[in-house]
């Protein structure tokens, strides 16, 4: 276990910025002695007095004048039965800035430190109270913006990563005893589980297959992109605008208003996606409308969720058949726009022309259908999401980069076993660089620098 240090850290915890509501927390050694400097209970009672997590009413003072600062609550948690593992002190004040900023200037004349960012959770993970991917689970929690950002977070703190990476961990340490047993004692029966090239490739495919899943997580939670394509003047800017409850495309009778894509982040039920309105597919001698409908159909490739837009008001067009052929494969919700328009275009014709393809009827200028649209593009998106592998997925770009560093020395280890090139000391050393690369992911094998370095993230208070 690392050493937490063996002095006094004080910060803000709450947001910046005016509140019912904020928490300046205290924790190390000193901190019941910094807090019996600052705070003093109605009637004369000490902070000590009070049993651990029972909020004591006082108020907070200048630690040098003795002057009142607020009218607070004060509450301590003993070592061991706190979030850092550490006695703490939490003063929950007003929580107007001058206020909080006041009672930590005199936490800090009473002898407390002015933690780091990220430094109470730090602590956290030094004395053994969570490990370095929970840790890393508290900030993500923090950033969550969605409620599946939060719930996906949430499972990563209670440890859902930490479970596969430590089933892959007893894998892998069963390889390396086997090699190294092999190694004193290989004349005798049942010496160890032999390193052969299945076992390791089989090993090796399990840890790609968890950065592999966590790259897709982590894909969608910045966004699953939504791209409304279609032809020229099929009411995608409309759509667009309608989806975001704002006018950010411009709109106008005429096709090909839109010479670019747009896009914007908006939440769908409850899933983050990143809106994209395209220009008109269509072809064109205008250079500038060429290239617009190029990037259109690149969007369309990079589409996660593809609405592909036809016009209600007109007939069948054989353009519209021809694109959605091409992009079947994308599996499009069809939209037969403009329905407060007299309909040439129903959804029974387009469900006979085009198949099992998912359609609705809408209007942007009424609101009909966009309920069900709305519905119909939530409930596509959260399948995009895959909440249900959310516990099987590593959660950021440090965690993938681990498992594949650890996967490449079995997949190299393997390869010389296959082509009789390796030895059992060169497997066996192979087996340790993949089981120290795990490592890095809990924290029992992470240097100093790349601890530092993901607390540094974290904001001050936490």
């Amino acid at each position: 276990m690392r050493s937490r240090g063996n002095d006094t850290i004080a910060a803000v915890a709450t947001a910046r910025g005016a509140g019912g509501i904020g928490i300046v927390r205290i924790s190390g050694p000193e901190a019941s002695v910094v807090s019996s400097r600052i705070f003093r209970g109605r009637g004369g009672r000490s902070l000590g007095d009070a049993p651990p997590f029972r909020m004591l009413l006082g108020f907070a003072t200048d630690s040098a004048s003795g002057k009142r600062i607020d009218e607070v609550f004060a509450v301590w948690m003993p070592e061991g039965r706190s979030y850092t593992g550490e006695q703490t002190v939490e003063i929950h004040a007003h929580g107007g800035p001058a206020v909080l900023d006041a009672i930590l200037r005199s936490t800090l004349a009473a002898g407390a430190r002015l933690a780091a960012p990220g430094e109470f959770t730090k602590r956290a993970f030094l004395g053994g109270r969570m490990d370095l991917s929970q840790a890393e689970a508290v900030a993500e929690l923090i950033g969550a913006e969605t409620e599946d950002a939060r719930r996906f977070a949430l499972l990563q703190l209670e440890g859902g990563l930490a479970v596969k990476v430590g089933d892959l961990r007893v894998r892998l340490l069963d390889l390396v005893v086997g090699a190294e047993a092999l190694l004193d004692f290989g004349d005798e029966e049942d010496a160890g589980i032999e390193p052969t090239a299945p076992r390791l490739g089989s090993l090796a495919a399990s840890m790609r297959d968890l950065a592999g899943e966590g790259a897709t997580r982590l894909a969608r939670s910045h966004g699953v992109k939504v791209v409304i394509a279609g032809r020229p003047n099929s009411g995608k800017s409309s759509i667009f605008n309608m989806l975001l409850n704002f006018s950010r495309s411009i709109v106008t009778p005429l096709p090909g208003t839109t010479r670019d894509y747009i896009e914007e982040r908006v939440l769908l039920g409850e899933t983050a996606t990143i809106l994209v309105d395209t220009a008109g597919l269509c072809d064109s001698s205008d250079p500038a409308e060429a290239e617009g409908v190029l990037r259109s159909r690149r969007q369309i490739l990079e589409a996660d969720v593809l609405l592909f837009l036809i016009d209600g008001s007109e007939p069948g067009h054989p353009e519209d058949s021809r694109l959605l052929e091409e992009f079947r494969d994308k599996s499009p919700v069809v939209v037969i726009s403009k329905a407060d328009l007299p309909t040439r275009l129903g959804s029974d014709e387009v469900r006979e022309r085009f198949g099992n393809l998912p359609t609705c009827q809408l209007s942007a200028l009424t609101g009909e259908g966009c309920s069900q649209l709305i519905q119909a593009l939530s409930a596509r998106c959260r399948r995009k999401v895959q909440p249900e592998k959310a516990l099987s997925a590593a959660p950021n770009l440090r965690h993938q980069h681990v498992l594949l560093k650890a996967s490449q020395s079995l997949d190299g280890a393997a390869e010389r076993i296959s082509r009789g090139e390796a030895t059992l000391d060169q497997t066996a050393s192979d087996l340790r660089s993949a089981l120290e690369a795990l490592g890095e992911i809990t924290g029992e094998t992470a240097t100093e620098e790349i601890i530092g370095r993901i607390f540094s993230t974290f904001c001050i208070g936490k």
